[in-house]
């Protein structure tokens, strides 16, 4: 039997759902940028002075000193996101500290290093790992971690892209708007298939778990069935497209919730190592309260 299947749309009312950006993040930009182009200014100045070039260049300026500091005030933003909420700023504010001072510390540690391992001085054999307290291990760790986390922000905006294109047009919103209203319509759909024929029944528990469109074959009903059918498959088209749109928020929590997941187990072990190679420093090359 012929029938259509042209369901009535409502406009849906279209949300906003956007954070404006923080002026936070044109201060720490600033900051970073100005911080490391002094030392680079300096760097680029003094590079011909045979005296400067390489490690002298470090012991003069301390460039890994401030790069070790950057790395302190970036791990606060876990402190502040996790355990010691009472810290002064927003959330916001300090995701852009994290992520200027971040790379600001990447930068200085590479004039630390005068871009050994990077540009120069390739590792050649096992024991330049340990070498200089573990000073390879410390870089690339470093390294890791900016990298990680500009992987990460990318996947936020991702995600946050997603999530609200989703929660704007699909006429629900969020995922957990969306599971109240798929109940909703599943009770919807069951009242109408209350004492029906076997095929309307079929039909609709298949439709109840289709994803995104609706199954192809109708259901051969009665006339009398026709109206109720009509009105179950208006709700069974929204249950599929709002399916749909639940799916796709939830792959996109799951892409980002399996990076944060890997982000925090490697991130401390990296923390470890160059916090080792930072105090080793500071204890033997530049406080000298140790012994070479």
């Amino acid at each position: 039997m012929a029938m259509s299947t042209n369901t009535s749309k409502q406009p849906a009312e279209r949300r906003v759902w956007h954070t404006p950006t923080s002026k936070a993040a044109l201060y720490w930009f600033l900051f970073g940028l100005l911080f490391c182009a002094l030392f680079y200014l300096l760097y680029l100045v003094l590079f011909k002075a045979p005296i400067f070039t390489g490690p002298w260049f470090d012991k003069v300026f301390r460039a890994g000193v401030f790069s070790y500091l950057m790395i302190v005030a970036v791990s606060m933003y876990a402190l502040r996101t996790r355990f010691i909420r009472s810290l002064p700023w927003k959330s916001q504010n300090w995701v852009w500290m994290h992520i200027w001072l971040g790379i600001a510390a990447v930068l200085l540690a590479l004039l630390h290093a005068d871009f050994r391992f990077v540009l120069h001085g390739y590792c050649a054999n096992l024991s330049c790992v340990t070498d200089h307290y573990w000073g390879m291990p410390s870089l690339y760790g470093l390294i890791f971690i900016a990298v990680s986390g500009g992987i990460g922000r990318l996947l936020d905006m991702w995600q946050t892209r997603v999530i609200a294109h989703e929660a704007s047009t699909n006429g629900a919103g969020i995922s957990k708007a969306i599971k109240d209203r798929l109940l909703e319509l599943e009770y919807i759909v069951e009242r109408f298939s209350a004492g029906k024929s076997e095929p309307f029944k079929q039909y609709c528990a298949a439709a109840m778990e289709s994803i995104g469109q609706l199954p192809a074959n109708l259901a051969n009903l009665a006339p009398k069935e026709q109206a109720n059918f009509q009105r179950a498959y208006e709700a069974l088209g929204e249950h599929a497209r709002l399916a749909a749109s639940l799916k796709k928020q939830h792959q996109a929590h799951v892409i980002f919730r399996s990076w944060r997941y890997t982000h925090m187990v490697l991130v401390p072990l990296a923390l470890v190592i160059i916090t080792y190679h930072g105090i080793a420093e500071l204890l033997i090359n530049v406080l000298y309260v140790l012994p070479k």
